[in-house]
């Protein structure tokens, strides 16, 4: 062996190998050359090659290999190749100890896939062989990425099942897939390194969700478990009817987090001149004002949960209509129709509208502290032990909206 030869083989002779049967490569040539006789390559072609294959002797496999690789043979058969194809073709190159296998990661809760498994992508491989295990690379890679983006789906619907802020945080945090290049496990002095990883990052594909999607959807519903209204877009549909001083309304509201809501109230209209004040109670007792300077073609009214709203006629029916609630970070808008009978004592209406939630005051101010947990972080007062009623005041009050109780705070305690 010269010294050239040796250097290619890292300074590491291989073992002689055994001659490659003749008889054996006559069958492979005929089921991969075309001819008169066999003008299409076909499935029935790469499975009588695979047969062929698996009848060469253990020491000579790699030989056969290089032969059919400067024959132009190999190069035919894997262009061949479908995914089950290929694997069994890798899986009996490996078996004849022509390639090693890179194991993968291990499969999380709720079915997150590990890191793929590849075969080892050696330089001193035959190039067409290096092609197939690259290929198969980009198959479970594109596996992968499918069995993560059914991963999220099923943690968000296992989020949007959780009927407790507890039963929320034992499902833990959406975990992130490393699917980086590097998986394949080439040195940076291979010359078809760059093919390959670029190859193999345009074949797997992406995800159609996202982990930040993920977390967006399990903080939505924290909120919702805590009482609260989360974060995004929402319509609005409220109808009334009134009579001389009796008001009655009822309003759905469909967002983009969270449940529906439906809510109905029934009250009384007090009219002083350009002002109108609306007292309303619903159906647990629970009362709402709202005072209305109405200047005819435009009115101006706040009620006391916050929102102000300016209005202004569209037509002898209609008006369009535009809102703001600091205190809940909403803002929308939207139009109002209502119809009178000849007495001015009957009235109707219809109002929909438009609108989007942000962050309210309190969120926000607890968004940039770095000492509230998140919906999936363990609170740092747990760390140092400190018991449920040794808290201060503020603190308890703060994991109790949470959803944290004294039970579940001493027995995450003791982990």
């Amino acid at each position: 062996m010269s010294a050239r030869e040796l250097a290619a083989l890292g300074s590491r002779p291989r073992p002689p190998s055994s001659p490659v049967p003749e008889d054996v490569y006559s069958a492979l040539k005929s089921h991969l050359t075309r001819s008169l006789s066999n003008p299409l390559l076909t499935h029935s072609d790469v499975q009588a090659t695979h047969a062929a294959l698996g009848s060469v002797p253990r020491d000579a496999y790699r030989a056969t290999l290089e032969r059919m690789d400067r024959d132009g043979l190999l190069a035919t058969y894997v262009s061949r190749l479908d995914a089950p194809s290929r694997q069994s073709f890798l899986d009996q190159a490996a078996s004849n100890g022509v390639l090693q296998r890179r194991p993968g990661g291990v499969t999380g809760p709720l079915g997150m896939p590990g890191r793929p498994e590849v075969f080892v992508n050696d330089p001193k491989l035959p190039g067409a062989l290096r092609d197939a295990v690259n290929a198969h690379a980009i198959d479970t890679g594109r596996a992968a990425v499918l069995s993560y983006d059914a991963y999220l789906q099923r943690h968000g619907e296992a989020v949007g099942q959780s009927d407790s802020l507890r039963a929320l945080r034992s499902l833990g945090a959406p975990q992130a897939l490393d699917l980086r290049e590097t998986v394949l496990g080439l040195s940076w002095s291979d010359p078809r390194r760059e093919r390959y990883e670029a190859e193999w990052k345009a074949g797997i594909g992406r995800p159609q969700h996202s982990l930040v999607q993920a977390y967006e959807t399990a903080t939505a519903r924290a909120l919702v478990l805590s009482g609260q209204r989360p974060a995004g877009t929402f319509l609005t549909a409220e109808a009334s009817a009134s009579h001389d001083l009796f008001r009655v309304k009822s309003e759905a509201r469909l967002a983009s987090r969270g449940p529906a809501e439906l809510q109905t109230q029934a009250g009384v209209v007090a009219k002083a001149g350009p002002l109108d004040l609306e007292i309303m109670t619903d159906v647990h007792g629970e009362s709402e004002t709202e005072l209305q300077l109405d200047l005819g073609i435009a009115s101006v009214s706040r009620d006391s949960q916050g929102k102000v709203e300016l209005s202004l006629g569209a037509g002898p029916h209609a008006r369009a209509h535009a809102n703001l609630n600091p205190r809940t970070a909403e803002f929308g808008g939207g139009v109002a129709f209502e119809l009178s009978d000849k007495t001015g004592q009957h009235h109707a209406g219809l109002k929909l509208g438009y609108g989007l939630r942000g962050l309210t005051p309190e969120r926000a101010a607890q968004a940039l502290r770095g000492d509230v947990p998140g919906v999936f972080s363990r609170p740092k007062d747990l760390d140092p032990g400190t018991s449920w009623d040794a808290l201060p005041a503020e603190r308890r009050a703060l994991y109790e909206r949470q959803g944290w109780t004294r039970e579940e705070w001493a027995e995450d305690s003791r982990r």
